[in-house]
């Protein structure tokens, strides 16, 4: 018998939790901080596409403004870029994201942390689908949500005409702030070293024209110092496991041309353009093809999944994982809502009983790495 704590993600719905997200969908996050000292709720804009769900649920683009721009603005420039992808689009205070110097100080990486937990629940939502498309300011917290975040229902990350800054990767690592954020500070109080989730997909899109992010990196008007681009996806693509050394020439291609530095067969992509601190037609149709995957599993038939059951869910004492032949011999790992590891082991039995005794009401996840990847949602009551 294993004794554990227990959080369950992908193929399967949330048991006990059968709302289905809608456009009209209320969620509300309140941060309270020191320019908002009795709070602030932030604004949500939310698009879920008419039709049938897809197997597993639909994918979840969350989507990051830049300095001075809004949610409602961001839906409908992605409406038709991810039109399979449920859309949610928070605005950030005073229209801003907390990076280093805006005017905005807000715990925005705790209001993405939250927003990704809460989405997770829908019964129509693929718990483990889920994007986060930041542009220019809002690129600069994809990045932090990147270093930042350990859910492991977040899959890719895509950073728009913003790409790494110095306060995020320095010293050869990736750092986060142990408080508030600083510019008088020594890297923006980015003091913290951090290792992020190598499981994440990237794609850094950049324009050797932008006028305000320097391609080649170095100071900005934004406040902080930034890598070169081309380097800063590099550097992201070492961390995940690339051994070799940095893309020289890339693959151009497109009218307007773009050029692909590709690593980890795709997994760690940058896109330079040359749109200024914009996106051309051929970028917008990279990020298409790159999300364009709104089925669970391709070419991976129904029958052919590994089966895994896990009940009784919710639970107030004990869970017991049922699973097929193709999972025997597969590991799993148990996260809670907040993304940490709290267990790992082999699944070498039919029934594993996992005891809950000891652990509080909540969401938590188990990821099953077999023939497929799968992630469960549990509740405990």
């Amino acid at each position: 018998m294993i004794k554990a704590f227990i959080t369950v993600l992908l193929f399967c719905p949330l048991i006990g939790f059968s709302q289905n997200l809608t456009s009209s969908t209320s969620i509300s996050i309140t941060k309270s901080w020191s320019q908002q000292p009795n709070g602030y709720t932030y604004p949500m804009n939310i698009f879920v596409p008419t039709g049938a769900v897809p197997q597993g649920g639909f994918p979840v683009c969350v989507l990051l403004h830049g300095n001075g721009g809004n949610g409602a603005g961001m839906v409908n420039q992605f409406r038709s870029t991810l039109e399979c992808h449920i859309l949610i689009a928070p605005t950030g205070y005073l229209n801003s994201w907390n990076i280093c110097a805006e005017t905005s100080d807000a715990p925005d990486i705790e209001m993405v942390n939250d927003l990704v937990t809460n989405v997770q629940r829908y019964t129509n939502v693929n718990p483990n689908k889920i994007r986060i498309v930041g542009s220019s300011n809002g690129a600069g917290l994809a990045n932090r949500v990147f270093i930042e975040n350990s859910n492991p229902g977040i899959d890719i990350i895509c950073a728009i005409v913003s790409h790494l800054n110095e306060a995020q990767y320095h010293s050869g690592g990736f750092y986060k702030p142990s408080s508030t954020t600083d510019p008088s500070a020594s890297f923006c109080g980015y003091n913290t070293l951090v290792n992020p989730l190598t499981t994440r997909k990237y794609l850094s899109i950049s324009n050797d024209n932008d006028n305000l992010i320097p391609y080649l990196g170095g100071s900005s008007a934004v406040g902080v110092n930034f890598l070169p681009a081309e380097t800063a996806a590099f550097n992201i693509a070492a961390y995940k496991g690339h051994t070799g050394s940095i893309g020289a020439s890339g693959i151009t291609t497109g009218n307007p041309a773009i050029t692909e530095y590709s690593y980890l067969s795709g997994n760690v992509v940058h896109v330079k353009g040359n749109a200024m601190h914009s996106t051309s037609t051929t970028q917008r149709e990279y990020v298409k093809k790159y999300f364009s995957d709104c089925v669970t599993t391709v070419g991976v038939k129904n029958d052919e999944l590994p089966r895994i059951n896990i009940y009784p869910n919710p639970t107030s004492k004990s869970i017991t994982i049922n699973v097929g032949v193709h999972l025997l011999g597969a590991g799993y790992k148990i996260y809670d809502s907040k993304g940490t590891a709290l267990l790992s082991g082999i699944l070498n039995a039919k029934e594993t009983v996992i005891e809950l005794n000891n652990i509080p009401a909540g969401m938590y996840f188990i990821e099953f790495e077999g023939s497929i990847r799968q992630i469960f949602k549990v509740i405990k009551q």
